[in-house]
């Protein structure tokens, strides 16, 4: 199987992550979702992650990816069904999270006279509110076996960080502590932007 996706996507990452919980080996591609004409040509959406299954067989989107590549892993789900509700609402948090931060980015490399303040503003809340709900969900993202939650939570803050700093970690210590330990995790670690 083959994976296009590019070094710096939080979405590619999540992807490779799943992959590493379930033994899976991926062929991981690097591509610019802004130039690439094979990656139009497989997702007319033009966006990466794409995932390219060896009977040619396309599936899109990092959600629909990882389901997929979960269904397929050995080991134990990252889709428990204990407690889904909560643990998928924190997962749309981390991946919400993420999707602010690759936002804000693309407006900031914009020429300055194409870029608003408002969406800016706008992102930049969407990511202060993510980091709040995740500090006081803290405890939640602890204990148990590996969940989705936790990925969507380490891809968000990991390319938060990555492009924007480490502000956050001031009004958000025990999450700060809970990433910092979830880091030493290989899957996350061997994925890690830098």
């Amino acid at each position: 199987m083959k994976l296009y996706t590019a070094p710096t996507s939080p979405f590619g990452r999540k992807a490779s992550i799943v992959a590493r919980e379930h033994g899976i080996e991926l062929d991981e591609e690097f591509c610019n979702p802004f130039e690439s004409e094979e990656l139009a040509r497989l997702n007319p959406l033009k966006l990466i992650p794409v995932l390219v299954l060896d009977d040619g067989a396309v599936v899109l989107e990092s959600q629909l990816i990882c389901e997929y590549l979960d269904s397929i892993g050995t080991g134990p789900t990252l889709y428990p069904e204990a407690g889904r509700w909560l643990w998928r609402t924190r997962m749309m948090i981390g991946h919400g999270l993420a999707e602010a931060s690759v936002a804000l980015r693309l407006q900031q490399v914009l020429p300055e006279a194409e870029q608003s303040e408002t969406l800016k503003d706008r992102y930049t809340g969407r990511m202060a509110r993510a980091v709040a709900a995740f500090e006081s969900q803290a405890d939640a993202l602890i204990p148990g076996a590996m969940r989705m939650d936790k990925i969507c939570a380490v891809i968000g803050l990991g390319h938060m960080e990555f492009r924007h700093g480490e502000d956050w970690r001031d009004d958000a210590p025990n999450l700060a502590a809970w990433y910092d330990d979830a880091m030493e995790r290989p899957s996350f670690a061997e994925t890690a932007m830098d």
